[in-house]
């Protein structure tokens, strides 16, 4: 394939992960200082923001280049990203059962695209940072 293929994606410099990092304690000052300025401001409100900031830093995270990029790092973050969507698909279907349980129906006000991005991006880095661990502690 060539280069300009869409299935090229581009990653990003290491100085990303300084960006990234600033996406976790923001929505929190943030979420803060609106409940001071409109103290009727819905509480789901408040967790969908959270969600959102913190699914757009890991998404920077597991699009950032690591120091080496050789074969065994893209392996690892092609499995990152399958074992991502797999335990994804499983915590939404948990979800869903949950909520039929206890309020029989399958949706709630927090089963929304916000948490979905935020857990399939902290899956995927979770299993991208295992599988790096796991290869460095077999090295030693």
């Amino acid at each position: 394939m060539e280069n300009r293929s869409i299935f090229n994606v581009p990653l990003l410099s290491r100085g990303w992960k300084k960006v990234a990092y600033v996406f976790f304690p923001l929505p929190v000052l943030l979420v803060i200082g609106l409940a001071f300025a409109n103290p009727n401001m819905d509480p789901n409100e408040a967790a969908q923001i959270i969600y959102g900031f913190w699914a757009i830093g890991f998404g920077i995270l597991n699009l950032t280049k690591e120091k080496v990029e050789d074969e065994m790092i893209r392996t690892f973050r092609l499995q990152a990203f399958q074992t991502g969507f797999y335990w994804m698909i499983w915590g939404l279907a948990a979800i869903m059962v949950i909520n039929y349980l206890q309020y029989d129906r399958l949706t709630s006000e927090m089963f929304t695209l916000y948490l979905a991005l935020f857990l399939l991006n902290l899956y995927i880095f979770a299993a991208f940072q295992l599988q790096k661990y796991q290869a460095s502690k077999n090295e030693n």
